[in-house]
């Protein structure tokens, strides 16, 4: 145990230095010239701290009031970020933690020294027994708490991380709640927003956007699937979660402008471009272009949305549904279709609204944008502004759910 411990102590100065070298070189040349060495030893030392952490509750021997700070900042360094996104965008804000952690180094070479040591644990350090019933039960007690809150936040953690990289950061979950991203792209005069969307969220959230629209030279390129062959048997909406979540749902959503025909745009909304409402274009799909499996899959998904009374009920049934019946290629299939192919159709609308208006409003599902995104860029638009909404406020969720629940 005490090599053990050793070797994270060693690994936790070098991998502070290395930061703090790597930092400082980062501000006279641009760029991450040691990102891979710092990377792969930062995780060596995350994996240590936690397997060193559980330590802590076998061997008694091991100095808590040492390891505990170490442990503690090595595990809470990815999360600060997340927690506190402000911070991430400060130019110093690598390097002050980088000097923290070479600082807090100071906490185990003042023990050790003060024990006759000189800069690692010595055998004399670690007499026999290292096993406590009394250590271990107190260790485990502590923790009956600690876990559930770790776990959640590990878990949306990761969750976060997930679709940050399915939706190119236009999605973020943090402690709070959920945040959506709009992102303001420039081109001469032209001004397009990427606002990304989700199904169900807090009324607040919906109509602080519907507030920005504003009008003039200004086009929203609507969401919204059509069906006007009455393909689907099993028609659905987001008005079930949103009511068992005590939120409201986007297709409730209503902007104040002027419906147009987009296939004759030189003529339609002639009079809308100048009026004082924004146009408002429906550049979405019809169910009729899907492939079958996916019009199934929309039935069926329908079909177990309108029948069952419990909303934990239908994420089940569907979830094993899915399991059951969807193969990889008839994923590929659905996600073409319910992805990609709207992609390519708002993308067709986009490029006939840009010669006609001055601004375009985008306000499609997250996991849309970051094609949507892709192709705004390539055509050479820059990025001049970005700017949050909270979707879903967890505290408010908590407290609605609470009160749902003592209410019955």
């Amino acid at each position: 145990m005490r090599i053990f411990a050793n070797l994270f102590l060693v690994l936790f100065l070098a991998d502070g230095g290395l930061s703090v070298f790597d930092e400082l070189l980062s501000l006279v040349a641009p760029g991450a010239p040691l990102s891979d060495l710092r990377s792969l030893l930062a995780n060596a030392v995350i994996l240590l701290a936690v397997s060193l952490y559980f330590c802590l509750g076998i061997d008694k021997r091991l100095p808590k009031r040492v390891f505990l700070p170490l442990i503690l900042f090595i595990v809470w360094c990815p999360f600060v970020a997340w927690f506190f996104p402000s911070l991430a965008h400060l130019r110093l804000f690598g390097l002050v933690f980088a000097c923290i952690q070479v600082l807090l180094f100071m906490l185990p070479l003042y023990s050790i020294r003060k024990a006759g040591g000189k800069l690692l644990l010595t055998k004399e350090m670690f007499p026999p027994p290292f096993f406590s019933i009394k250590n271990t039960l107190l260790f485990g007690a502590a923790n009956l708490f600690i876990a559930p809150v770790v776990l959640v936040l590990l878990g949306l953690f990761l969750v976060n991380a997930y679709l940050s990289v399915q939706t190119a950061g236009f999605i973020r979950i943090a402690p709070d709640g959920v945040h959506m991203t709009e992102r303001v792209y420039r081109l001469h005069s032209k001004t397009i927003r990427l606002v990304s969307m989700i199904h169900v969220g807090e009324q607040e959230y919906y109509d602080d956007f519907v507030r920005s629209v504003s009008a003039g030279r200004t086009v929203v390129l609507a969401e919204g699937i059509t069906d006007e062959s009455n393909i689907l048997r099993n028609r659905f909406g987001y008005g079930k979660m949103a009511g068992f979540l005590g939120l409201a749902s986007q297709e409730k959503m209503e902007f104040k402008g002027r419906v147009i025909d987009t296939e004759e745009p030189e003529e339609s909304g002639a009079e809308g471009v100048e009026a004082n409402t924004p146009d408002i274009i429906r550049s979405d799909v019809d169910i009729r272009s899907f492939h079958p499996a996916t019009i199934r899959f929309l039935n069926i998904l329908g079909k177990q949305l309108t029948e069952s009374n419990s909303f934990a009920k239908e994420l089940i049934a569907i979830n094993g549904w899915a399991k059951k019946n969807i193969t990889p290629e008839m994923n590929e299939t659905i996600m073409d279709d319910i992805l990609h192919q709207r992609n390519k159709e708002v993308l067709r609308h986009l490029g006939k609204a840009l010669p006609r208006y001055d601004t375009i409003i985008i306000p499609w599902g997250a996991l849309h944008m970051a094609e949507i995104e892709k192709s705004v860029v390539a055509r050479g638009f820059v990025l001049q502004e970005e700017r949050e909404r909270t979707s879903i406020d967890f505290r408010k969720l908590l407290m609605r759910r609470g009160v749902g629940v003592f209410g019955r």
